[in-house]
């Protein structure tokens, strides 16, 4: 008796659900006119034939929207794909919208993982198309596993969201709309990383990240697939610009060529994306990439009221030359908060080869007197316009792993504390004002920058003259970044600086947190003996160790609540011990709208990471007049 009710109940879940699929096919959806016209002409199908039998429906932000008109944006050339991945955000999970919900659907409509974490199924909407009007199935995650992650010619190692247990993953077929993928050992990474973060299209432009690719477009040229392919043509057909890839994105690049000065992305006929109103998505007809040089070309066109809506290289520091001309341009401005913790950031390396300095390094007295010897008020008026927030946290108030009460702590500015501390250590002050070690050896901190944005070097002249002042000798060389980079990550820089992004979910990629890898510069080789399970770099300090293991523990957690609990607890202990040392952080990043561009959030904590603005639907983006005056 029990098994018919069971069975009675899984028969009218069935019913419901093939009831579902026949109203969202019979439902009466609208389209674009320039797609209607190619309707009436036979030239494409009817759109409830381009859509999935369950489409995406995005909740406006703003408002319903109407078709029509081109975006403008500048661009700075191939190596500035963001500039046009960031919009194109479609991968098969994704970031949310508010930073403190969990991941929410894409290509895949819902998913699930079995009792103990080891298998993930992923049910993809059903009726999903190619921009060329093929099927989307399950075949094309099975070739981008087999012809591009597995495949060493394609891909130098397995990425580490796809190995566990020390093993890579394995896929199962079910249908054409059903994947299993089945882990040696629970995985947590899978949802977020994989999917949500890399699981774009392959190759998510010079990222070598991505989940799905057209298999029945790039087999042809790929040599294990066919007897003319070659791996430098699979390469050149996979990538972005090339205009007859099919996509599943809103948009497609139709024109562009080596050297070009505007490259041209038309609306997807076969888009899986509706508005409430069931309205197929995008609204805006095109996108043009204006290429410039760099970010004053960027910000030149910003001014001059030549961009519908950009915030990627727009400067800070041009803000008010942008207000002075918003009037004669007919746009806004609106200061998106950055999920960057730290603007100015310092890491002491606590692997550094110098038995002296390590020690020194090592002692958390030392890192906080220097800490408090940095006035970050001041640096906050004089480098940021008084428009950033003085904090060492690591992470920023939206994210989940926040952590109130630890917003400033250490950050105070405090020279006498910091004189107290040092003194405390045994550092010993000389006649000229200036400490040595113990044993009367010099003591000069030297401090490693790239040559990149002002902000980050006018904050270290600042920072190495309170230094200075508190009576440590301080000296701040500046190199190219071909030269900075493979210094930091092989353990021979001192002190190391750059910004702190990833502030919204840091254990996507927590080298700020922990040694993770050879970028974690509070102590790189730590991280390589991480990252290699031993077999490289330096063995760590019981304290490092404690939250590796912890960090061991959030990756094979399926628990969005553990793993948000783990996740403040590392950040507390790496904010609390200022392995990352914060100063200024929060600088909000301006972005130009035109006063008819509609849908953009006025408060979004941007960030690369979650693909800004991609959580806010760009496809749901519109002129008010059309584009008329767009």
């Amino acid at each position: 008796m029990l098994r018919n009710r069971l069975l009675s109940t899984a028969t009218i879940v069935l019913i419901l659900l093939l009831a579902i699929s026949v109203s969202a096919q019979d439902a009466t959806y609208g389209e674009a006119p320039m797609l209607a016209a190619l309707v009436e002409a036979g030239d494409l199908p009817p759109v409830a034939e381009r859509l999935p039998a369950n489409p995406a429906v995005v909740e406006a932000i703003d408002s319903i929207g109407v078709y029509g008109g081109t975006w403008h944006r500048a661009w700075r050339g191939v190596n500035d794909f963001h500039a046009f991945g960031r919009i194109i955000y479609d991968p098969v999970l994704r970031w949310p919208l508010d930073p403190n919900d969990n991941v929410q659907p894409g290509l895949a409509e819902r998913w699930e993982w079995n009792e103990d974490g080891t298998t993930l199924t992923l049910y993809f909407r059903e009726g999903l198309r190619w921009s060329d009007g093929e099927p989307f199935t399950v075949d094309d995650v099975i070739f981008w596993w087999e012809a591009i992650e597995t495949d060493t010619n394609v891909t130098t190692a397995i990425h580490s969201e796809w190995m566990a247990g020390g093993e890579p993953m394995t896929l199962e077929k079910v249908d054409d709309n059903t994947i299993t993928l089945n882990f040696a050992a629970p995985n947590g990474l899978a949802e977020t990383v994989g999917l949500a973060f890399h699981g774009n299209q392959w190759p998510l432009g010079f990222e070598r990240f991505g989940f799905y690719a057209p298999q029945h477009y790039l087999a042809q040229y790929h040599p294990e697939y066919s007897d003319t392919g070659s791996y430098e043509q699979f390469e050149a057909m996979a990538f972005d610009y090339n205009v007859d890839r099919p996509v599943m994105t809103a948009w497609k690049i139709t024109q562009y060529e080596e050297g070009t000065t505007l490259m041209v992305a038309e609306r997807n006929p076969y888009y899986w994306r509706v508005d409430t109103e069931g309205n197929q998505l995008p609204y805006i007809d095109n996108v043009y990439f204006h290429f410039v040089e760099n970010s004053d070309g960027v910000n030149a066109m910003g001014i001059a009221g030549d961009l519908s809506m950009q915030a990627r290289a727009i400067s800070l520091t041009q803000y008010p030359v942008y207000q002075e001309n918003a009037e004669a341009g007919n746009y806004h401005m609106l200061l998106w908060p950055q999920a960057t913790a730290s603007n100015a950031t310092i890491w002491f390396n606590q692997s550094y080869s110098d038995d002296q300095y390590r020690e020194l390094f090592t002692d958390l007295r030392f890192r906080r007197a220097m800490s408090h010897a940095i006035d970050r008020d001041t640096l906050n008026n004089v480098v940021f316009l008084g428009q950033g927030t003085p904090r060492t946290e690591s992470v920023v108030p939206d994210s989940q792993c926040y952590v109130p009460e630890l917003e400033n702590v250490h950050g105070e500015f405090d020279p006498a504390l910091a004189t107290s501390l040092l003194d405390e250590i045994g550092l010993v002050k000389g006649s000229d004002g200036f400490y040595t070690f113990a044993n009367g050896d010099p003591l000069l901190l030297v401090v490693e920058t790239a040559n990149v944005e002002a902000t980050l070097a006018d904050s270290l002249e600042l920072i190495a003259q309170w230094w200075n002042e508190v009576g440590v000798r301080t000296d701040v060389e500046a190199m190219t970044r071909d030269v900075f980079w493979p210094r930091q990550g092989a353990n021979e820089s001192m002190i190391s600086t750059w910004t702190t992004d990833r502030g919204l979910v840091p254990m996507v990629d927590p080298i700020y947190q922990i040694p993770f890898d050879e970028r974690s510069w509070m102590a790189p080789a730590y991280g390589t003996w991480y990252k290699t399970g031993g077999a490289q770099g330096i063995e760590p300090t019981a304290e490092f160790r404690a939250m590796m293991d912890l960090y061991d523990e959030y990756r094979t957690s399926i628990d969005p609540a553990r793993q948000v609990e783990i996740c403040r607890e590392i950040v507390s202990n790496a904010t609390e011990n200022l392995w990352t040392i914060g100063t200024v952080g929060l600088v909000p990043n301006p972005v130009v709208v035109k006063n008819n561009f509609m849908n953009v959030s006025p408060n979004h904590t941007a960030d690369w990471i979650i693909m800004s603005p991609g959580t806010m639907n760009p496809a749901h983006f519109y002129f008010s007049d059309g584009g008329a005056g767009g």
